[in-house]
C-alpha cells in the first residue's frame, strides 16, 4: 500500500502536449515544490505544421518530427496549486508541395528544414478545489472537482524561412487563455480512479508579417479538449480523447500593395485519440498518445492528419525520501 500511494503521486503528472492540445491528467492537483522534467518525441503527418494546426495548406503533405524538453515547477501562489511549464522544442519537417493541384499532371517539389521550434511558457493556477499542500496533507485530501485558469505565450523563436509554405517556427506570437476543469468520478482509490476532464481555451494568434511577401492576418482559435481517463492498474491508466478546434481563418495581404490576395476560411476540426500511461518506477513515467482528424466543416482547406507523441517524464523532489520515511513511521 505504501508503494501504491507513492506511485499514485507520480502518476498524476503529465506535461502539456506541444501544439494546441494539453493531454489527459495534465491538470490533476500536485503537491507543492514538485519538479518535473520531460522528454517528448512527436511525429505528425498533416497538411499543416504542428506549431499552428489551423494554418492549413491543402497542397502540402508534411511529416513533422519534433523533440521537446519541458520543465514544470509546482509552487503554490495565494495558497492555491500553481505550476509553470517551459517548452524548449526542436525538430525537422520533410514536406512535399503540389505545385499545380489543378493541372492534368501534378508537379511536386520536396523540401527539408530542421532547427529550433517556438518556445512556449505556460502558467496555471487553481481557482477551485486544489489548495497548495505539502505531500502528507496532499495525500489525505480528495480533490474531486478542480477548476483552473491558464495562460500561455508562444514566442516566435523557431526556424523560419519566408519563402517556405510551411516551417518549424510560426513567426507569430500566440496568447492562450484556458479554463481547465477536472471531475473525479466514482471511488477515489488507487487503481480505480476515473475522471472526466474538459479544457476550453481561446488562442489569440499574432500576425505573420513575412510570409512569401505577404502579411498573414489570422483570427483566433477556440479549442475544447476532453478526456475520459481510467486507471488500468495502480501503475497505469488509459484515456479516450476528443477535441474540437474552431477558428484560425486568415487574410493574406500583399506587402507591396496592401491588397488582400486571398482568404482562407476558418477551420472546424474534430479529433479523436487515446493515451496510455505506464509507471516505470518511483520517478519515471511513460506516456503514449495518438490523435487523428476525422471530420472538418471546411472541405476546401480542412486539416487532415495524425499526431503521435511519446513522453518520458521524470519527477524529483526531496519528498521522495522524506515521504518514504513518513509512511514507514506511521
Amino acid at each position: 500500500m505504501k508503494k501504491i500511494i507513492l506511485t499514485f503521486v507520480l502518476m498524476v503528472i503529465t506535461c502539456n502536449i506541444y501544439a494546441q492540445l494539453d493531454g489527459p491528467r495534465t491538470y490533476w492537483a500536485l503537491p507543492k515544490n514538485l519538479n518535473i522534467l520531460s522528454a517528448h518525441a512527436i511525429n505528425g503527418n498533416a497538411n499543416a505544421s504542428l506549431n499552428n494546426l489551423t494554418f492549413v495548406n491543402p497542397s502540402i503533405v508534411a511529416e513533422n518530427n519534433l523533440y521537446l524538453l519541458t520543465y514544470t515547477r509546482s509552487q503554490p501562489i495565494f495558497g492555491r496549486t500553481f505550476y509553470s511549464t517551459l517548452f524548449l522544442p526542436a525538430g525537422n519537417i520533410n514536406a512535399t508541395v503540389n505545385l499545380d493541384p489543378q493541372g492534368p499532371a501534378a508537379t511536386s517539389e520536396t523540401f527539408f528544414q530542421h532547427g529550433l521550434g517556438d518556445i512556449v511558457w505556460s502558467n496555471t493556477i487553481n481557482i477551485f478545489g486544489a489548495e497548495g499542500l505539502m505531500i502528507k496533507d496532499f495525500l489525505r485530501h480528495e480533490n474531486r472537482t478542480l477548476v483552473y485558469f491558464q495562460s500561455a505565450i508562444t514566442f516566435p523563436t523557431g526556424q523560419y524561412e519566408e519563402g517556405n509554405p510551411i516551417n518549424i517556427g510560426s513567426n507569430q506570437f500566440k496568447y492562450k487563455f484556458g479554463l481547465p476543469m477536472v471531475q473525479h468520478l466514482g471511488k477515489f482509490v488507487d487503481g480505480q480512479r476515473l475522471s472526466l476532464e474538459v479544457f476550453p481555451s481561446y488562442t489569440i494568434i499574432g500576425d505573420n508579417k513575412d510570409f512569401q511577401n505577404q502579411k498573414v492576418n489570422q483570427k483566433g482559435m477556440f479549442t475544447i479538449e476532453s478526456h475520459l481517463t481510467k486507471d488500468i492498474t495502480p501503475k497505469a491508466f488509459m484515456s479516450l480523447d476528443y477535441s474540437f478546434m474552431s477558428g484560425g481563418g486568415a487574410e493574406f495581404i500583399s506587402n507591396d500593395t496592401g491588397m488582400i490576395m486571398k482568404e482562407q476560411a476558418a477551420q472546424n476540426v474534430h479529433l479523436i485519440g487515446a493515451t496510455v500511461n505506464f509507471n516505470i518506477n518511483d520517478r519515471l513515467n511513460l506516456f503514449l498518445t495518438h490523435n487523428q482528424t476525422f471530420s472538418s466543416g471546411n472541405d476546401n482547406v480542412s486539416l487532415d492528419g495524425t499526431v503521435t507523441k511519446l513522453t518520458l517524464s521524470w519527477s524529483f523532489h526531496d519528498f521522495q525520501e522524506k515521504f518514504k520515511s513518513f509512511i514507514e513511521s506511521n
